[in-house]
This record gives structure tokens, C-alpha cells and sequence, in this order.
């Protein structure tokens, strides 16, 4: 009986500390929890999209259906601010049509810019400059999602990958809806 009695305690404390930090307010725009419902909608959705590739400036375009939109969109995930050490690192300009963190000139992350332009208060597109870079590697990649409607449009993926000892890669990604 006294186990059951600590074993009770115990599920209600861990379940109120998972409750409590789910509902934390999040500092930035909170971009992981508004692509990850994007991707569920996608997962389950399944359309198909015009996928532009470049490769050493030549473009292959086919159309496909993406199987894992997570795998897919993590560049997008991989830019959401609302992480610990990313914590007063942005500068943040607000204005009815569009949300804008800077990384402050004091800091050294690799989400430099993210800007989510909003109609009637809703997202309608967001950019992200990332950057990345240590003694064995350089990336730089621009991101861009469009939304219509609340849903995917299209989204294009742009940057520079270079290893220490290669020669800087350029790449190209687009993707759209295929209506």
C-alpha cells in the first residue's frame, strides 16, 4: 500500500512538471510547434509537389510525393529560436505585417535572421538565413516557406557547403505545390 501511495505521488509530480513545461510561453515566434503541425497536415495530406533540384547550376524538376515532410522541412525546424541558449540573442522588431529577430552582433549562432511576414496577423511566409562554421566546415543556407491559405505553397532552400579541404558546393532547392 505505501508503494502504491509513492508510486501515485511520484506520477502526479512528473506529470504536472511535463504540464507545466509544455505550457511555457515561448520567448520568439514559436517556430518548431508551426512547422511541426504543418508537416502532421502534410504527413497525412500526402500532395504532390514540383521538386526543383540544381545541381552545379542544372535543374532536375520532378514531381514527388514526399513520404517524411519532417525530414523534409528540418532546415525549418532547425531555425526555431525558442531553444536555452538562444535565450535575448535576437533583436526583435514587431509590426502588424511582419516579425523580425536579428542575432545580436554580440552573439555567435546560426540562426542570423528569421522573419515571418503575417496577413490579418497570420503567418504568410517565413525567411531564415543560417550559417554554420568550424575549423572543418562552412554552410550557409537561405530559407524561404510560402503559405496559402494557412497551408504549404511552396518552399525554396538556397547555400554554400564547403569542407576545409574542397571546393564550396552551391545548392539549389524548390519546391510547389502541384495544382
Amino acid at each position: 500500500m505505501k508503494s502504491l501511495i509513492i508510486l501515485t505521488a511520484f506520477v502526479v509530480l512528473v506529470t504536472g512538471c511535463t504540464q507545466e513545461s509544455t505550457n511555457e510561453t515561448k520567448k520568439y515566434f514559436d517556430l518548431n510547434a508551426f512547422i511541426q503541425a504543418k508537416i502532421e497536415v502534410l504527413n497525412k495530406k500526402k500532395p504532390a509537389f514540383e521538386k526543383t533540384v540544381w545541381n552545379e547550376n542544372t535543374p532536375e524538376t520532378k514531381t514527388v510525393v514526399i513520404q517524411d515532410w519532417g525530414k523534409e522541412l528540418e532546415l525549418f525546424l532547425q531555425a526555431d529560436l525558442n531553444k536555452p541558449a538562444y535565450l535575448n540573442s535576437y533583436e526583435v522588431t514587431e509590426t502588424e505585417t511582419l516579425s523580425k529577430y536579428q542575432l545580436k552582433n554580440t552573439e555567435s549562432l546560426p540562426v542570423k535572421l528569421l522573419m515571418i511576414h503575417k496577413v490579418e496577423g497570420k503567418p504568410e511566409s517565413i525567411e531564415a538565413t543560417v550559417q554554420n562554421k568550424n575549423y572543418l566546415y562552412e554552410s550557409n543556407k537561405q530559407i524561404r516557406l510560402h503559405l496559402t491559405e494557412g497551408e504549404i505553397d511552396n518552399y525554396f532552400i538556397s547555400g554554400t557547403q564547403q569542407l576545409v579541404f574542397g571546393d564550396k558546393k552551391v545548392f539549389k532547392v524548390e519546391a510547389k505545390v502541384k495544382k
